[in-house]
């Protein structure tokens, strides 16, 4: 089946590609798990010897962070700078006199710094069940695809099927992640960059005159 053989290439990155990085490409940043909102709320505040309600953490691609801590009276202290991070290592505040080191581990939606856990919230109305109302572009075109549905949890979990008008099937599931417009799929043996616009029930997926175009309307 040619239609399902495309999509996998659509859904792919290419080996052959340039080494240099694209700064626009954010499949191309080293640990695309970092980036995101990330939220510690304190349970018990009333209880609590930790005197804050709730800490937000944002990390971006171009590695700058911003820290929020709302405090039991309802003030907010505020941070932010630039941070350096490998697989198991953060330090926040490169350009201070007093960088803060971390240990850490992530996966799509927790991140854990020297054993406490943070939770990845979206930003905005992404997740849901999306539903193709128009298709574009001519790679999607050329693999003759009837309907595109795209399920965006709101765990970061997603699940993407497309089918053709006989009713044949390619589905696709994994994680995501987004900062800005970009929505970047990873799945097993490969990944997907793509820039979305989100208008309160309708998602477009791509550039009309690109590759891949799609327009889907929300169905939950």
């Amino acid at each position: 089946m040619r239609w399902i053989g495309i999509i996998c290439i659509l859904f792919s990155v290419s080996v052959w590609a340039s080494p240099a990085r694209d700064n626009a490409d954010l499949s191309q940043f080293d640990q695309p798990f970092l980036l995101g909102d990330w939220y510690l709320i304190n349970p018990n505040p009333g209880e609590s010897k930790e005197n804050f309600l709730a800490i937000k953490l944002s990390l971006d691609s171009s590695y700058g962070f911003m820290i929020d801590i709302q405090k039991r009276d309802y003030t907010v202290d505020h941070w932010e700078g630039m941070y350096s991070a490998d697989d198991d290592t953060i330090v926040l505040g490169l350009n201070t006199s007093e960088p803060q080191t971390y240990q850490y581990m992530a996966n799509h939606n927790l991140l854990i710094l020297n054993g406490v856990t943070f939770t990845k919230a979206l930003s905005n109305s992404l997740a849901g069940l999306w539903s193709s109302a128009r298709l574009g572009g001519d790679d999607l075109l050329a693999s003759k695809v009837h309907r595109m549905d795209l399920l965006l949890q709101p765990d970061f979990v997603f699940t993407f099927r497309v089918s053709n008008a006989r009713g044949e099937e390619s589905i696709h599931q994994g994680v995501y992640y987004t900062e800005g417009d970009h929505l970047v799929l990873l799945y097993e043996n490969g990944e997907h960059d793509t820039r979305y616009v989100l208008n309160r029930d309708t998602l477009t997926l791509g550039e009309e005159k690109g590759s891949m175009y799609a327009v889907l309307n929300r169905i939950r």
